[in-house]
C-alpha cells in the first residue's frame, strides 16, 4: 500500500493525521503521521509511525509500537533526514 505524502488519513477513532514522511524497509512502507489540530489548520503535538494495509478491500492503519520495533524504524527516519 501507497500513500502520497502531505495526504490527510482518518484513523477509526475519527482522528485526522497527516502522513509527513515514509520510509521503506524490507519493503513495508513505514509511515511518520502527526495528528492535526480541531481546527484542522496546524499540527497537535502528537506524532505516531505506522504501516498502511490493505484488508478486506479498506485501508487499515497499525501503529508501529514496541520499544524493539521503534528502534529499528525511526533511525530510517532521521538518516533521511541528514541526507
Amino acid at each position: 500500500m501507497n500513500i502520497e505524502l502531505n495526504t490527510i488519513i482518518t484513523l477509526e477513532n475519527g482522528e485526522e493525521y497527516l502522513t509527513i514522511d515514509k520510509v521503506t524497509k524490507d519493503k513495508v512502507n513505514y509511515y511518520y503521521i502527526a495528528q492535526l489540530n480541531e481546527e484542522k489548520n496546524d499540527i497537535a503535538n502528537n506524532y505516531k509511525v505506522v504501516i498502511i494495509k490493505k484488508q478486506d478491500g479498506k485501508n487499515v492503519v497499525e501503529e508501529v509500537l514496541g520499544e524493539d520495533n521503534l528502534k529499528e524504524v525511526l533511525p530510517l527516519f532521521i538518516d533521511k533526514i541528514k541526507e
